[in-house]
């Protein structure tokens, strides 16, 4: 039996996460409904550091001041600095499951050594839940947004028009200036999973300059049709991987066939009783569980592999629905699912960028030297009930 590490637990807890959006929300106050950037800002202590010569023009001679910032490394020493690791951290479904309508961030800026809101280096992740009859507007300097609705239905309106979805709907937009409002219909609350790559742009210094794609509308029932026509195709039971990639047309002249120039995502099944074996790539995944049965069902990651191609020493993540995971780059990480009924988890990634620029390089592990999967695990790894106070 291999020996666990720690394990991600995607357990509902009541109330997680309960104490810190109060605080939030009285540090707010009356400035309006919180977005991901005010309400992780507030929540930080460092300032954005901006490097800059007062004053300086044409006929300003900077000739000196210019050395100031200059710093030289010894080349082996430094080639490979040691930066702050992406964590393997989780955002539990009940935090978007009671509670009045609000935007519940997925901020592991400190963890990342960042002074501004971020999931990963290149992308920003969160919850928003909307009550019957509720809106929430949502804004974000982004190049790509992504939307998956969790649960409910009811419609988005933006620049770009509006879009009326339900539950396992998602749509992306392009770059967009103004709010995004959300209105949840009249029958049942709304969870919405949001995903944007605003922490490159702020990376990069810079705001979007054009559209790049046009909005698209993914419905469930078209991308449960094609997950059940691939699944039918001579050979489907041997891949690494059941399921479909989202792309558009614009991604598909350039190539990449991905979600957006930057977004990557993939709708995965996991079949009863069966188990996907290691692969890994260069870009962050945030993982959505889906659909998933309560027990049974989860993934296995490490940065190495076993003698018989499983990862060694791994982390294990509980699946549980509505709940999402990091996983970090470069890790090998298998699905597993034991119980009586399939698994659904959609990843998103920063893969879009990585494909651009032939550098995602995707590895599967090579075929098993025996049939047998990993013994079922054990073991416990704190996770963050809400990612603004993170359990280490």
């Amino acid at each position: 039996m291999q020996a666990v590490r720690r394990e991600v637990l995607l357990r509902s807890r009541s109330g997680a996460g309960a104490g810190v959006a109060a605080a939030l929300r009285a540090r707010i106050g009356a400035r309006g409904p919180m977005t991901t950037r005010t309400a992780t800002t507030e929540a930080m202590a460092s300032p954005t550091k901006k490097m800059r010569l007062e004053g300086a023009g044409r006929d300003t001679n900077i000739t000196e001041a210019a050395a100031e910032p200059v710093r030289i490394f010894e080349y082996t020493s430094a080639a490979n600095p040691d930066m702050a690791q992406i964590p393997v951290a989780a955002l539990e479904p009940a935090t978007h499951q009671s509670g009045e309508t609000r935007i519940i961030p997925f901020d592991l800026s400190e963890k990342l050594h960042v002074p501004y809101p971020a999931t990963s280096p290149n992308l920003m992740a969160a919850f928003l839940r909307i009550n019957p009859n509720e809106e929430l507007p949502t804004k974000a300097s982004a190049t790509s947004q992504a939307f998956y609705v969790i649960r409910g239905s009811g419609r988005t309106a933006s620049e770009h028009g509006t879009i009326e979805w339900n539950g396992g709907d998602l749509f992306v937009f392009p770059a967009t200036e103004d709010d995004v409002t959300h209105t949840a219909g009249p029958d049942s609350d709304v969870a919405i999973y949001w995903i944007t790559d605003e922490p490159l742009l702020r990376y990069l210094g810079v705001k979007p300059s054009e559209k790049r794609f046009k909005p698209a509308h993914y419905t469930k029932e078209r991308m449960l049709a094609e997950v059940e026509r691939v699944s039918h195709e001579d050979g489907a039971e041997h891949r690494n991987r059941m399921g479909i990639l989202l792309g558009n047309d614009v991604t598909e002249a350039e190539g990449t066939l991905t979600l957006t120039h930057t977004l990557w995502s993939l709708l995965n099944v996991l079949p009863a009783g069966d188990a996907q074996r290691p692969h890994r790539h260069n870009s962050v995944a945030l993982d959505l569980c889906v659909d998933a049965s309560v027990e049974g069902v989860y993934t296995l990651m490490g940065p190495e592999l076993n003698e018989d191609g499983w990862v060694k020493d791994p982390i294990r993540c509980d699946w549980t629905p509505g709940g999402v995971f990091v996983t970090p780059p470069g890790w090998w990480h298998s699905h597993h699912n034991e119980s009586d009924k399939p698994a659904w988890v959609l990843p998103i990634q920063d893969a879009g960028l990585y494909t651009h620029q032939r550098t995602l390089d995707i590895r599967f592990s090579p075929p098993a030297k025996t049939d047998n999967p990993p013994a079922k695990v054990g073991g416990r790894m704190p996770v963050f009930p809400d990612a603004l106070s993170p359990r280490v």
